[in-house]
């Protein structure tokens, strides 16, 4: 017996992204706890401490470490944050993006909250759904851990990340045994078969059919996974798989009845799985590669990935794994002789596959302390500017010998105007890199209003949307300004060097 789809689940989902799910009793009001309402008794008590009883305020460190207040999000409504949340483009610029998980994961005071019951929980699944479309799924579970909510759909949003990170069981504690009960019987059914009560899961599998609860898909799936040795030999095909990406526990039943889908092509999330030890070495440097471009995976992993063993194939990726294996092995050695021959080679392809922020963070250094000559000593240089350490690289640039372009770099990584350095850099992004780091910068039109209202976290993300899009040198010039003008100087440095090394925008 089949179910047939029920209307209410063609509600739309209230995660902006499609494939992560929703409890039926997701949006209900009530469903989240809310500040109590002041008495005389609480005139005393400061914002901070209300602020931690309501879930929008939890963090994974306090706002003081990034250099940001905790009354960030000021008088800004919640749903007005939740959109710009949503609205953050999954491609951006490295630097860009860290300055994203700095506010998604930082403790900040809750935002206001709206006269829309589920304002507030849709602020904080928009940090938790962003931070999980970014690929920074153990950021994401370590935030949900942290807050340990009863609440059905942040159990349900946990229970999806468990599934992409291999780590189903310890989230499914929190399906079957916690109150208020969870409302996904798909998830029930999962949950219950991997803590072995199959007879518990197939009663409930029986009675979601019966009520005809479950899109004839996903019933099929779980009938074969509860059923695998019944249906195995002569078992009916499967229904073809609805169009789209699917939620990770269709994607894991698949999987697991033998129709596994592979998560190339698939949102970076899913490249976590092939992360688990089950696929071959090229899967994992793909889903490595996907993840660490993403600033999702430490780059030190990657290399460890790169360098297990040698590579038995040449062509594709496995050209990239040689050539960076060659240039690791020379700078560990300390040979500048063969390091200088082999940056010039595998730079190509790191750049190919858009690698480079992640490999000058482990190569810049080593290859400071070679004397390089030529092409390779040019690029050595590039490199150190797009690693933690740029204004160490800029500082150690010698000016008076140095050509236009260095000189302009140079000059932007130490935040001074690069006129003044006898710098140049053709391009209309040099330009406006240059009006930004520059002697009048220009700055966003209404930002001094917005932030005089105490709106920063509102401008902040507002900077962040603009900067993330495709390559608008007026964007660029207010976006570096604003940044500037923010204290963010950092960020704004980076993203500078960024736009004008990377070859790419957003």
């Amino acid at each position: 017996m089949v179910a047939t789809p029920l209307a209410a689940q063609e509600v739309t989902p209230l995660s902006a992204i499609d494939w992560l799910r929703r409890g039926q009793n997701a949006g209900e009001p009530g469903a989240y706890p809310v500040t109590p309402p002041l008495t005389a008794r609480d005139v005393a008590i400061s914002v901070r401490a209300l602020d931690a009883l309501r879930p929008e305020a939890v963090g994974l460190f306090p706002a003081a470490r990034v250099g940001l207040p905790a009354t960030l999000w000021g008088p800004t409504p919640a749903r007005t944050l939740a959109g710009q949340i949503n609205d953050l483009p999954a491609d951006m610029l490295p630097a860009l993006r860290d300055l994203s998980h700095r506010l998604l994961l930082a403790e900040f005071n809750a935002p206001l909250p709206d006269t829309t019951p589920a304002a507030a929980p849709d602020f904080l699944l928009a940090r938790i759904d962003k931070l999980v479309e970014f690929g920074a799924l153990d950021q994401a579970a370590a935030l949900l851990d942290t807050l340990d909510s009863p609440v059905p759909v942040l159990r349900l949003r946990r229970f999806d990340i468990a599934l992409l990170l291999g780590d189903e069981d310890r989230a499914c504690t929190t399906i079957t045994g916690n109150e208020p009960p969870i409302e996904d019987d798909a998830a029930l059914i999962f949950c219950l078969a991997r803590a072995g009560d199959w007879e518990g899961a197939v009663a409930r599998l029986d009675a979601t059919l019966a009520e005809h609860r479950m899109a004839p898909y996903l019933a099929e799936l779980l009938t074969q996974f509860l059923h695998d040795e019944e249906t195995l030999e002569g078992s009916p095909t499967l229904l073809p798989p609805p169009s789209g990406t699917p939620d990770p526990l269709t994607w894991r039943l698949r999987e697991a009845v033998g129709d596994a889908q592979p998560s190339l092509g698939m949102p970076v999330a899913y490249a976590h799985a092939d992360l688990r030890g089950l696929q071959g070495w090229r899967s994992q440097i793909e889903a490595a590669e996907r993840l660490t471009r993403v600033g999702a995976l430490s780059p030190n992993r990657l290399l460890g990935l790169y360098t297990e063993r040698r590579a038995a194939a040449s062509g594709g990726i496995w050209e990239r794994v040689s050539a960076i294996q060659r240039l690791d092995t020379a700078l560990r050695d300390g040979d500048a002789e063969a390091a200088g021959p082999a940056l010039l080679a595998a730079w190509p392809l790191v750049q190919a596959g858009e690698l480079e922020v992640a490999m000058a963070a482990l190569f810049a250094q080593p290859l400071s302390q070679l004397t390089l000559t030529g092409e390779a000593q040019a690029l050595a240089f590039r490199i150190g500017l797009l690693s933690p350490d740029y204004e160490t690289v800029a500082l150690g640039l010698d000016t008076a010998t140095a050509d236009p372009a260095s000189r302009f770099l140079a000059a932007i990584a130490r935040g001074l105007d690069p006129a003044e350095s006898r710098g140049a850099l053709p391009g209309e992004l040099a330009g406006a890199v240059a009006l930004a780091f520059g002697a009048e910068p220009p700055l966003p039109p209404e930002m001094a209003e917005r932030l005089a209202q105490g709106r920063l976290g509102e401008e902040i993300l507002r900077i962040l949307n603009a900067l993330g899009g495709p390559g608008d040198p007026r964007l660029l010039a207010e976006g570096l300004s604003a940044l500037r003008a923010l204290g963010l100087e950092d960020i704004a440095r980076r993203t500078a060097l960024e736009s004008l090394l990377l070859e790419r925008n957003g």
